[in-house]
């Protein structure tokens, strides 16, 4: 199907979703008159259908797009309550003596009710479409920011390999072509990352869901701590995992890149660390929790609660120079948002950071 074809098929869905929606809440209304009818009678009940459709014509506005289904409820219940609640029933009347002004009032209420409300629903997209406009400003600056500097090392190394490879020793050489390495390796990891915060954000917008398979956790994590230790041979991880296999739903490939990614925040960000411990565990049946912490200097307080915003461009330790982890933070996030668990941090009482994630164990398992 191409993109003019979906388009074209949600905005019928849309328009079959706000016709439905208009005719159920304007049924309700009619049933709520004439159930006080038939308590109260009918003089003491016609009292009070006037507010009653004015109410559904709100809640139409509210739930409907546009100003056009707000309006149609409108006309549709000034004539709903000339037809079936005002004498004489069942016919139309609009010369009663002062009839003309109350539905004049009524209808005038009914429009401008639904006006504001729409209004109010236009002002709210504009916000939320402001706010998209600089987070996706935030992106483009974070992405220029760390891809100039493994960029700019490779042209370097690259220059100087080209220019005096005749006059370099062979350590020397070789330690240019690991930096070439490294840096290319990171710049896979970083389209790695914008690739994935893409597919996650596509999926939210058309309300899909991860596509979860039980996954035995000892081996997703040994797949992440490969990875990391590939790129990273000297550093040191310490693994806890429990004694008995667990089995978790989720999507393994994306778990892992998580997990990697927050090892990496421990070498990129992780001032004075030493240590990188990561542990997996079963939290009362109901949810997996793992957890990446280091023995570093942490997060001043006030970044904590910004680590895990879209590409805010927020480094994990005061003054650091190095490349920027934002979007790898938000790509954790997202993933984690997507797999329905949460993710937070926090600061160690005896020095470094802790960050945590959490996914449903639903249908999740133990074994021997």
């Amino acid at each position: 199907m191409s993109k003019g074809d979906e388009m074209r098929s949600g905005g019928a869905r849309r328009a079959l979703k706000n016709v439905v929606c208009t005719i159920l809440i304007l049924a309700a209304a009619a049933g709520v008159c004439f159930f006080l009818r038939g308590i109260d009678g009918v003089e003491s009940s016609d009292a009070y259908v006037s507010m009653v459709f004015v109410l559904a014509v709100l809640l139409v506005s509210r739930f409907t797009d546009g100003y056009r289904y707000g309006v149609t409820a409108s006309l549709i219940g000034v004539l709903a309550v000339n037809y079936v609640f005002t004498y004489p029933y069942f016919e139309f009347n609009f010369f009663l003596p002062g009839y003309p002004i109350a539905i004049a009032c009524m209808l005038a209420v009914s429009i401008l009710t639904c006006t504001l409300t729409a209004r109010i629903k236009q002002q709210e997209q504009a916000r939320r479409d402001a706010d998209r406009e600089m987070i996706r400003g935030n992106l483009l600056r974070a992405i220029s920011h760390d891809l100039r500097t493994p960029l700019t090392s490779i042209l370097g190394a690259n220059s100087a390999l080209m220019e005096n490879g005749d006059k370099l020793n062979p350590a020397q050489r070789q330690r240019l072509h690991e930096e070439i390495e490294n840096d290319a390796q990171w710049l896979i990891r970083m389209v790695e990352n914008l690739l994935t915060i893409t597919r996650i954000r596509q999926d939210q917008d058309r309300a899909a869901r991860i596509e979860k398979t039980p996954e035995l956790v000892e081996e997703v994590v040994a797949e992440a701590v490969a990875k990391f230790c590939k790129r990273f041979p000297e550093r040191e991880i310490r693994v806890h995992v429990p004694e008995q296999l667990l089995v978790c739903p989720m999507d393994a490939m994306l778990i892992e890149q998580v997990l990697v990614n927050l090892l990496e925040n421990v070498v990129t960000h992780g001032e004075n660390a030493t240590e990188i411990d990561l542990t997996a565990a079963a939290e009362g049946g109901e949810r997996a929790v793992f957890t990446v912490s280091d023995n570093g200097c942490g997060v001043r307080p006030e970044l904590l609660k910004h680590l895990f915003e879209d590409w805010g461009g927020v480094s994990a330790s005061a003054g650091d120079s190095k490349r920027n982890m934002g979007i790898g933070l938000s790509v954790c996030n997202a993933i984690i948002k997507a797999h329905g668990g949460r993710m937070w941090a926090k600061n160690r009482p005896a020095g470094g950071l802790s960050v945590s994630f959490t996914l449903p164990m639903e249908g999740a398992k133990y074994g021997t």
